[in-house]
């Protein structure tokens, strides 16, 4: 298949893959909605297996994880969620609607167009000779909440593959994501002296001045040079505004562009919360939650292959970072070089005013199919047109 062949095909189904995405977005599947994320799965699996694929649902706390696949090697994993960070009944004050050339409702972009996109490239590939029967895909329910409970699905799914292809949105037509930064999630708990703040102010030891010792100390270890945050973005203390206060708590937020340094600043953190004073006690709890998403250079030929097939389009990719983190994180951090961002572009995801614009997505899916059965045929050593 050309790809003027394939950006026919993908214009061909531009209507339908618009009606999709009505659907899913006009139901609710904020994470942790076990009922929503399953509705949407009852759409979304029977689409795969009438293309031949094996499908499993795997169980967990916030509704099911879907996995498909293939038969034959070398495989690709291609990935996406369904879970939104919208509470139940968002969909129906807000459902979907189109507006010109963007379309809005929750997770219209982050990322349930970036699913109607996923599916329709397995249907092209499965046009493609067959190609569809080299592809591993899963799909989770917990992206939002750092993927707590699909992560061994993830890990377990990639490592049987190649490559990775991630359908996250994209920053614009001409951006495709090969980094991004590692997040660390940690609280720190402070324990002073309670006291009468003005009969018997020396005798206490107050957690709130502690905690903003502790507070400079930690946004000291910013160093954006290095691609490092130490960010406090939560802070909580105290009973009364005449008691010295005998607690004190923050919530910190990590990010760091490599494994390795955010391993040595999360050492740095430990140092900064160590008491400064007698009777004080500190504890800190929590660590990483993602490793960074590293430039290997399987990834950097990855992108080659992308920015290759991009030209055929008349698009001219180019690599892009993000301090926010998605499953691609975890599919590197496997050992799989990954392409994330394959999706469509929108903006404002999160909000009541997330969009998507709608012309991005059949192209850009359009372009990701043709790119990725190029990549199967060179890997499996076939002809453009065989079936394999």
């Amino acid at each position: 298949m050309t790809p003027d062949e394939m950006r026919a095909l993908f214009v061909s189904w531009e209507d339908e893959m618009l009606a999709l995405l009505e659907r899913l977005v006009n139901i609710d599947s904020g994470t942790g909605h076990a009922e929503g994320i399953e509705r949407i799965v009852d759409i979304i699996e029977p689409m795969l297996q009438e293309l031949g694929l094996t499908t499993e649902r795997r169980p967990s706390p916030v509704g099911p994880h879907l996995v498909a696949y293939g038969p034959r090697s070398p495989q690709v994993l291609l990935m996406g969620h369904i879970d939104t960070v919208f509470p139940p009944g968002t969909a129906a004050a807000r459902p979907f609607r189109r507006e010109g050339a963007r379309a809005y409702g929750p997770g219209v972009i982050d990322m349930k167009s970036g699913i109607v996109s996923l599916l329709y490239v397995v249907k092209a590939l499965a046009r493609a000779g067959g190609l569809h029967r080299h592809v591993r895909i899963v799909v989770n329910a917990d992206e939002e909440i750092s993927s707590i409970h699909s992560r061994p699905v993830i890990y377990e799914q990639a490592r049987l593959c190649r490559a990775a292809f991630v359908f996250e949105p994209a920053q614009s037509m001409e951006t495709l994501t090969t980094s991004r930064k590692g997040v660390g999630d940690l609280t720190l708990a402070i324990t002073g002296k309670a006291a009468h703040a003005g009969a018997a102010i020396e005798d206490g030891l107050s957690a709130i001045e502690e905690l903003a010792r502790k507070i400079l100390a930690l946004h000291a270890l910013t160093d954006t040079k290095k691609g490092r945050s130490v960010n406090v973005g939560i802070v909580s203390g105290g009973t009364a505004r005449n008691v010295v206060a005998e607690r004190a708590t923050a919530r910190v937020d990590l990010r760091f562009a490599t494994k390795a340094d955010g391993e040595a600043v999360l050492e740095q953190i430990r140092a900064v919360c160590r008491p400064s004073h007698p009777g004080y006690r500190v504890e800190l709890t929590g660590g990483i939650t993602r490793p960074p998403l590293e430039r290997t250079a399987g990834i950097a030929a990855l992108f080659e292959h992308m920015r290759e097939a991009g030209r055929a389009f008349g698009v001219e990719f180019t690599e892009t970072s993000s301090g926010g983190v998605s499953d691609a994180n975890l599919i590197a951090d496997a050992g799989v070089p990954v392409i994330d961002s394959l999706g469509p572009v929108g903006g404002r995801a999160h909000s009541d005013q997330e969009y998507l614009e709608v012309p991005t997505m059949a192209l850009r899916a359009a372009v990701a199919a043709w790119a990725i059965g190029r990549w199967l045929r060179q890997a499996a050593g076939v002809t453009a047109d065989a079936a394999v």
